[in-house]
């Protein structure tokens, strides 16, 4: 079962709601390069070269957001990995009834102590974890 979770970016300009996908494969939450011009995030040079699914290669940038939401935890300062989202994948994640301009990464949602349960398609609340 899809996990989904409800968002809130917050940039330095404006911010963004909606609800996205949680992507158990993804380390960084990624946003699409309109919205993250949109709302205004900070650059911060480092370029990215992410593997999809598929095999293939997408460079973005790595960018900070003001506030990141997810649910109802906040993370402020958090980091996001600006791609430009090809229309192939903004088509699927409107099929699978979620916003096409945000993909929640499991980086996110650990800093945020939070966990994906498949099996309900929502996420828990477990904490923080140490080794």
């Amino acid at each position: 079962m899809l996990v989904k979770a409800s968002i809130e970016v917050v940039g330095f300009r404006g911010s963004r709601k909606g609800l996205a996908i949680v992507d158990t494969g993804a380390s960084l939450t990624l946003l699409d390069e309109i919205v993250a011009r949109d709302i205004g995030v900070r650059m911060t040079g480092r370029e990215l070269s992410l593997t999809v699914a598929d095999g293939h290669e997408v460079k973005g940038l790595l960018a900070i957001v003001d506030k990141l939401r997810v649910e109802d935890e906040e993370l402020p300062g958090a980091h996001v990995a600006v791609i430009s989202f090809p229309e192939r994948l903004r088509d699927r994640l409107s099929m699978l009834n979620v916003d096409n301009w945000v993909i929640v990464g499991l980086a996110t949602l650990e800093i945020l102590g939070l966990t994906p349960n498949v099996k309900t398609g929502k996420l828990e609340k477990v904490g923080a974890l140490a080794l």
